[in-house]
């Protein structure tokens, strides 16, 4: 089932006058286009974030940099800065790798999927708020989606790689489906 068919969308209470506010849902087909933006994307295994973007930044002819900052106050924990130039992205210090992917992801979010037509400039439109958060939730199923293509990419089981001495050591020895049928 997609976000968009989910029939579990309750709406909320807005905290600022508790009235009750239209749960956001994904409109139907975005989960879909997210995939395809994602499918081209230039990902290479093992994956590294900053070969990431790079190559990126090498496929849209506009730098994307990656930032950690020291941030203080009630300000987020990650933010997109756009210029004309380039295009920063800013995550505060303290916050684990994880967490951190996660609001890179995001970010690149904005970009990406502004590039393709999916939300409005910079996620931001003061004009409209409901598409603003609209656009926010596109861009969190984008970094959601990212994330799984690249951990079930990396979870691929894998033969640990055994050293020159583990090699000669394992050669000495018969395999144990060469014992079972021996009356050893």
């Amino acid at each position: 089932m997609t976000t968009a068919e989910s029939p579990e969308a309750v709406p909320l209470e807005n905290p600022m006058n508790n009235q009750p506010q239209q749960p956001h849902v994904l409109p139907a087909g975005t989960a879909q286009r997210i995939a395809e933006v994602i499918e081209a994307l230039p990902l290479v295994w093992p994956f590294n974030m900053h070969a990431f973007v790079a190559a990126i930044s090498r496929k849209r002819d506009k730098p994307i940099q990656l930032m950690r900052g020291a941030l203080s106050g009630v300000l987020p924990t990650g933010m997109l800065f756009r210029t004309t130039t380039a295009d920063y992205i800013l995550v505060i210090r303290g916050i684990n790798e994880g967490h951190a992917k996660h609001i890179q992801f995001h970010e690149l979010g904005h970009i990406l999927l502004e590039d393709a037509g999916l939300t409005g400039p910079g996620c931001h439109r003061p004009g409209d708020p409901d598409r603003s958060e609209l656009d926010e939730l596109i861009v969190e199923e984008f970094a959601h989606q990212l994330t799984a293509v690249i951990v079930q990419h990396n979870v691929t089981p894998r033969k640990p790689r055994r050293t020159r001495a583990q090699q000669h050591l394992h050669a000495g020895f018969a395999a144990r489906a060469d014992l079972a049928d021996s009356d050893a």
